[in-house]
């Protein structure tokens, strides 16, 4: 199970409503994968027609799938957890932890989501993609765009952190 010790500060969320624009956009831009990859594989081998900008959109639209998705997985606590040292510190200390860490991980997707900025408005995002010959701003916005969600979903979790910590202890 790699709930680990977050199991006991979550218990099942639903989103609110900034949290539901990026599953609704989520979902919205695997739907159109989806269907632009079908209907590129039909167009492709039983018309023998091909658009070459095709594959570029799905790899782009892929690109916000998995940004859009790391708050979601976030939300739901499904992201990669070690536990061989927190197993180790005693239950007053673990039951603090996610404070801490949920802080950490915060900081650090700040600083990501600047860099992130900074490549979408900067050199990097007025040249020109080959395919489709639109700015890669666009695709390269998917990184700030999923770390605000991101900082969205850490906020409320260490809103609920302390409150979890004092009803399990």
């Amino acid at each position: 199970d790699c709930r680990g010790w977050e199991r006991m500060e979550q218990e099942e969320q639903k989103p609110g409503a900034i949290s539901s624009v990026s599953d609704v956009a989520a979902m919205i831009c695997f739907s159109a994968m989806t269907i632009l990859v079908f209907l590129s594989v039909i167009l492709r081998y039983c018309f023998a027609i091909s658009f070459r900008w095709s594959d570029e959109l799905t790899r782009y639209i892929f690109i916000y799938i998995v940004f859009l998705g790391i708050p979601i997985a976030y939300r739901h606590g499904d992201h990669v957890v070690i536990e061989i040292v927190t197993r180790l510190l005693p239950e007053r200390i673990r039951r603090w932890l996610p404070i801490p860490t949920h802080a950490i991980v915060g900081l650090m997707m700040l600083i990501l989501g600047v860099a992130g900025l900074w490549l979408t408005f900067g050199r990097m995002g007025r040249a020109l993609t080959p395919g489709l010959q639109i700015p890669r701003a666009y695709m390269h916005a998917a990184l700030p765009i999923g770390v605000f969600f991101l900082l969205i979903e850490i906020a409320i979790k260490l809103r609920q952190s302390p409150r979890a910590a004092r009803e399990n202890g």
